[in-house]
C-alpha cells in the first residue's frame, strides 16, 4: 500500500507535500459514523472536542466506581458534537485489525511509531487554526470531502513547537491547496504550516508519526490468541 507513496517522492533529500488520490481502498472500512458511535462506548480512548472559535473545550472526567481509570463524559461529548463542535479521537488505531495493520505497515516501512487520531463533525464546523506540529502526518479522508491548505513556511527546529505566537501571513506561501475526497492521503512534513476549512460532515484519520530514536515505544499490536481446541 505504501509503495505508491514512496514512488512520488524521495523522503532522503526531499521531504514535501505529497497528496496521492485514491490511496486507500474501502476507507470506510477503516472509519465510519458506526465506528464513532461504538468509539463512544469505550474508555481506552481519548477525546477532544474543538470548539468555534478553534481552542479545545475542557472535558471533565470522573472515576466511576469499578473503574481503575478515569473516564470522560460522553453524554457532554455527544451533546457538544450534535451542537456543532468538531472533535478528536486519539487511540484509534488499536479499534480494529484494520487500523492496527495500517500502523504496522507504516512502522515497520518507516521506522517509526504511529497511531491514528480521528477528526470529525457533523457539518460545518471549527478546526484547528493554522498551525504545525513537531512530527511528520499522514491525513486520510474517510467520509466526506475537506479542503487542505499546507504552506512551504516552516517553524525553525531551534524553537520549541508553538503554536502560540501569531502568524506572519504577509510571508505565508502556500505550496499545496486542494480537497480532499475518501480515499484520498495527504503527507505533511514535520513543522510544515497547515490547516483544514471543513465544510461539511466528515471524517478523517490523521497519522503522526516519529521516529524510533525519539521514541522507541510502540503499541502491542500483535494477536495473542487464548483459545484451546476444545
Amino acid at each position: 500500500m505504501l509503495s505508491r507513496f514512496f514512488a512520488s517522492r524521495d523522503l532522503n533529500c526531499d521531504d514535501g507535500v505529497v497528496y496521492i488520490p485514491q490511496f486507500l481502498d474501502k476507507p470506510q472500512d477503516y472509519l465510519s459514523w458506526k465506528d464513532v458511535e461504538t468509539s463512544l462506548t469505550r474508555d481506552d480512548l481519548f477525546w477532544e472536542l474543538i470548539t468555534h472559535g478553534g481552542n479545545k473545550r475542557h472535558l471533565p472526567d470522573y472515576r466511576p466506581f469499578w473503574s481503575p481509570v478515569p473516564c470522560q463524559d460522553k453524554g457532554m461529548i455527544y451533546d457538544h458534537i450534535q451542537t456543532g463542535d468538531s472533535f478528536v479521537i486519539t487511540g484509534y488505531s488499536k479499534t480494529k485489525r484494520k487500523t492496527q495493520d495500517l500502523c504496522i505497515e507504516i512502522e515497520r516501512s518507516l521506522d517509526v511509531c504511529t497511531d491514528i487520531h480521528v477528526y470529525g463533525s457533523r457539518g460545518k464546523s471549527p478546526s484547528f487554526k493554522i498551525h504545525c506540529d513537531h512530527f511528520s502526518n499522514f491525513i486520510i479522508q474517510c467520509v466526506g470531502e475537506t479542503p487542505w491548505k499546507v504552506y512551504k513556511n516552516k517553524q525553525t527546529s531551534l524553537l520549541r513547537c508553538s503554536n502560540d505566537k501569531p502568524l506572519n501571513y504577509d510571508i505565508m506561501e502556500v505550496e499545496w491547496e486542494g480537497v480532499l475526497a475518501p480515499g484520498d492521503l495527504l503527507y505533511i512534513p514535520d513543522r510544515a504550516f497547515h490547516g483544514a476549512q471543513p465544510n461539511q460532515a466528515r471524517l478523517s484519520m490523521s497519522i503522526p508519526c516519529v521516529p524510533t530514536v525519539t521514541n522507541p515505544d510502540f503499541y502491542d499490536r500483535r494477536n495473542y490468541k487464548l483459545q484451546t481446541d476444545n
